[in-house]
């Protein structure tokens, strides 16, 4: 694989990242990140160098991580004379690698950008003359000692009761395998409920197949979420009835994919002209995000929390869409192989999405969850995020405990994942002698 990307960078992308490069300017408010800077100033000196192969001897070769691990093995080879050097074309790409990772982090930043500005211009101006109002909105103390005191003996107590629980869990055994040291006993199939078939069945009789339009349309009286929707001009002139029937054939129309042309074609007394008409002037970004929060909490509201719970734990994941060429929103997904958009869902428990948002197919999928999780704008207090491997890092793990609500993600390769408890210094009776237990 590393062959074929550095194959594919020499013959096509190379020219393109060096024009970049005259083009940008690269910045970091850490020393810790410097050598990354200090490799694009000498890959920008040696530019315009034709076909070298190694960089000169007494060249100094700016060491960063992108170098490690398999790649050490590309990037540094033996030439005639038994001496070693740094392949160019290699390190160009760990480099470029290294400044991808970094950009992502905000470690390192671009002058003049937007998305990749200085993290330093991302916080409130006034932060520190409401320092205090911030901690008491997210609940935490003012002193750092403090926090981290609270937060390590946090870790402790959890690590002892999982410690402690682990001898009477039944269906986990933990032993040395190749395969992992962690193996988890299948779950048992849980018995069908001897009422779901008959209330199927009576479902069924009653009610019959419900069409969708028909679900929404009952949502909407129930609800009354139309009265979110304005014109974007001074005035409407189009009674109420006849914009909300033209709004729900559009809302179904995008809902379903079906578009409007076909729906035009029903026998409801509505042009595609006038459908059209009516979702360009009435039914805005806002407008469509302000019916879905009313339809969500109209729906809590009328939970009975006894039988569905206060509802209070989300999951979210990403659902790739095929959209044409045209679209400018359109990127093609190395992982879903095929052009379209990227939109990611909160979905409580109950199957009511609360929020969703378009991503581009290479952003951070722990930013879509954060973002989601606290901007979802209903009345629903999210507790707890399920997520899959793609939502979990340490940075999530940091910043949802700050915010005060769990992330509970699917860990890649559980088995082996090691958990360390904190190190105990036992005296023991023999002088001079210390024992460690874990």
């Amino acid at each position: 694989m590393k062959a074929t990307l550095k194959g594919s960078y020499t013959n096509h992308y190379r020219t393109g990242l060096i024009k970049l490069l005259d083009v940008l300017e690269f910045r970091s408010n850490n020393t810790t990140h410097r050598p990354v800077l200090d490799a694009l100033e000498l890959i920008t000196r040696y530019a315009s160098a034709g076909n070298l192969h190694y960089y000169p001897a007494g060249e100094h070769i700016p060491v960063h991580r992108g170098l490690s691990e398999d790649w050490e093995a590309l990037v540094y080879k033996d030439d005639k004379r038994r001496r070693q050097r740094v392949v160019r074309m290699v390190y160009e790409v760990c480099t470029f690698q290294a400044l991808r990772e970094q950009l992502r982090c905000k470690e390192i930043w671009v002058v003049g950008a937007d998305t990749w500005r200085n993290p330093a211009e991302d916080l409130p101006t006034d932060f520190e003359d409401h320092r205090v109002e911030h901690y008491q909105a997210l609940r935490k103390p003012l002193d750092p000692s403090q926090f981290i005191a609270d937060l390590q003996a946090e870790m402790r107590a959890e690590l002892e009761a999982l410690h402690t629980a682990l001898p009477g869990c039944d269906w986990l055994s933990i032993s040395d395998r190749a395969a992992g040291a962690v193996k988890l006993a299948p779950l048992e199939a849980s018995p069908e409920p001897r009422n779901l078939r008959r209330l199927k069945q009576a479902v069924q009789a009653r009610w019959g197949t419900v069409p969708l339009i028909d679900m929404l349309k009952e949502a909407v009286l129930r609800t009354g979420c139309l009265s979110a929707v304005t014109s974007v001009a001074d005035r409407g002139t189009l009674p109420e009835h006849v914009l909300a029937e033209r709004l729900l054939l559009a809302i179904y129309g995008y809902g379903t994919n079906t578009g409007i042309r076909a729906v035009a074609g029903g026998e409801h007394g509505h042009s595609e002209d006038e459908i059209r008409y009516a979702r360009r002037r009435y039914l805005s970004t806002e407008a469509a995000r302000q019916i879905a929060i009313e339809i969500a909490n109209a729906t809590f509201a009328a939970r009975q929390q006894t039988l569905w719970g206060d509802g209070s734990t989300v999951a979210s994941d990403s659902t790739h869409f095929g959209a044409f060429d045209q679209n400018i929103f359109t990127e093609w997904h190395s992982r879903y192989g095929g052009r379209g958009v990227l939109i990611y869902w909160h979905v409580e428990r109950g199957s009511v999405v609360i929020h969703s948002q378009r991503l581009n197919c290479s952003a951070s999928e722990v930013h879509a969850m954060v973002d989601g999780a606290i901007r979802h704008g209903t009345d629903m207090q999210v507790e707890a995020n399920y997520v899959d491997t793609h939502g979990q890092s340490e940075i999530g793990f940091g910043i949802t405990k700050l915010l005060g609500f769990d992330l509970l993600p699917r860990i890649k390769r559980i088995n082996k994942v090691k958990l360390y408890r904190r190190l105990r210094l036992l005296a023991s009776q023999t002088p001079g002698r210390v024992w460690h237990r874990r």
